[in-house]
């Protein structure tokens, strides 16, 4: 027993080894806000005990999936090579068993944490999609979308009998016949063998995996995608717009913003924003158009419970900034060398100017989408009162991460800075509960009014420190040599990726 904890404990370091350093912080970062919301939840709900189990069991459970999907099994693929999984049948055969046990383990703490053990079948089968996703597998995508979807594809593709058993009880005895052998496949595809046919499918499987990693400092992330080819349109018409045309100049601050990517344009949320939306109005027609006593109430709860995740989306709305700054020094470096770019002070005000006011829109529409989805969904007025307070403290979380003194790479996310946003929410939470029953009112009120007197307090304190400090990005020699360094490193990037 104690050698086998020691080999499941020797591959966990190795397959997170081959992950960046600031990868692993952002997920360490992500599932710290997904434990921070489940105790603000907790607090401002007065949930009973059981609830209150529910609720941590799931929040638990879902940052251990990301750490899982994101972190272990791109690693372990890499681990497990053709080569590897002929030489070292012991690893493959850990691998496995890790694998199985935290399947086992995810299935049952999702379900349990739904509050509904009829939901079995179909969060397994989600468990099992989500690692082989992560792994490569160019098929699984298809396969959730249609499962996602499927209590409105039934109803709209089949005739009304049929769509009535697909969506019943019966799917789910289905479904339940069907996870064992799904999960047996699933397995042995994760983890082969070895053989000619894994040999032929690797190179394209790795370069699938690929595409979930963290980009480094040197590399600029290369998204793909229809949402993300949409969001390139936006993104060129806005270039060529704050570009200049004819006698109109091009504006110093919006070709900085441009100097940091697409990725941290404002037009690379319109993707997004439409995803939520069109979520909203899937769901909206699974809770009109589902059937069976099981499956409807496991959609009621999802539809309740998506929307306040929701938020998450609006606390990592500001992370591109300092991402992006650190990798596009090159960039910064040549764009302050133009003669409009100015001094330290100009430079630093400009760059200011144009982050907060577009974090703050960013702020704003996101926060209307998530309550158009509430609204969409027909929730209770009270939920539209819930996602506004979370919403706006979610938004306030944000802006900690905002302004900061990027010259001396201590701007942006950090994981103290993720420590004292929980640390400040919790505050927030718990006065807002305070306030509520001295007033005789909920806490959502004051959730919504509180976080931005907060927020405005603390970005005028980052605005001056900001302003006081040098040019948040490089230049002269230093910058240039930064740039040098930058295109080679991109060049070298480029080739690894022909190869």
């Amino acid at each position: 027993m104690n050698a086998a904890l020691q080999d499941y404990r020797i591959i966990w370091r190795a397959a997170a080894s081959q992950r960046e350093p600031g990868a692993v912080r952002t997920l360490y970062l992500t599932s710290g806000a997904v434990g921070a919301c489940a105790l603000i939840l907790a607090v401002l709900d007065d949930l009973g005990g059981m609830q209150m189990l529910h609720l941590f069991v799931g929040a638990a459970m879902l940052a251990l999936a990301l750490a899982w999907t994101f972190l272990f099994v791109p690693g372990s693929i890499r681990m497990n090579s053709p080569i590897n999984a002929w030489l070292l049948p012991r690893q493959r055969r850990r691998l496995m068993q890790m694998t199985t046990a935290y399947w086992l383990l995810a299935t049952a703490c999702l379900a349990f944490a739904m509050g509904a053990w009829s939901a079995l079948p179909p969060v397994a089968l989600g468990v099992l999609g989500l690692m082989l996703l992560s792994a490569g597998n160019k098929h699984v995508v298809t396969l959730l979308v249609v499962g996602g979807n499927w209590p409105w594809l039934a109803r709209v593709a089949l005739p009304p009998a049929w769509g009535d058993v697909a969506t019943g009880d019966a799917a789910i005895a289905l479904l339940g016949a069907l996870v064992v052998p799904a999960a047996v496949w699933g397995l042995r595809w994760l983890y082969p063998a070895g053989g000619d046919r894994y040999l032929e499918r690797r190179a394209d499987q790795i370069k699938r995996v690929s595409r979930l990693d963290f980009c480094n400092e040197d590399k600029q992330p290369v998204p793909e995608g229809i949402a993300w080819q949409g969001n390139l349109s936006f993104y060129r018409i806005a270039l060529r717009c704050d570009a200049g045309t004819g006698r109109r100049s091009a504006d110093p601050a919006a070709m900085l913003m441009h100097a940091l990517g697409p990725t941290a344009h404002w037009s690379a949320w319109i993707g997004a924003i439409a995803t939520i939306l069109l979520v909203g109005g899937g769901a909206r027609l699974a809770l009109a158009w589902t059937h069976g006593t099981d499956v409807q109430a496991l959609v009621a709860q999802m539809a309740a419970v998506g929307p306040g995740l929701l938020a998450l989306t609006v606390a990592f709305s500001t992370a591109q900034y300092g991402q992006q700054l650190r990798r596009t020094r090159g960039e910064q470096a040549l764009l302050r060398l133009t003669p409009l770019a100015g001094d330290a002070a100009l430079l630093n005000r400009r760059l200011a100017t144009r982050m907060l006011t577009q974090a703050l829109v960013i702020w704003a529409v996101l926060t209307a989408a998530v309550l158009g989805v509430t609204f969409i969904i027909g929730v209770a007025p009270d939920a539209l009162l819930r996602q506004l307070g979370l919403c706006c403290l979610a938004g306030q979380a944000a802006m900690m991460g905002l302004l900061g003194d990027y010259a001396s790479d201590r701007g942006g996310w950090s994981v103290m800075l993720g420590v004292r946003a929980g640390a400040y929410a919790l505050v927030q939470a718990l006065v807002a509960v305070g306030l509520g029953r001295l007033t005789g009112t909920t806490a959502w009120p004051w959730l919504v009014a509180i976080p931005p007197a907060v927020c405005w307090v603390q970005l005028r304190h980052d605005w001056r420190r900001m302003l006081g400090r040098a040019a948040g990005v490089p230049g002269g020699a230093d910058g240039l040599i930064n740039a040098r360094a930058s295109a080679r490193a991109r060049c070298r990037c480029r080739a690894d990726g022909l190869r």
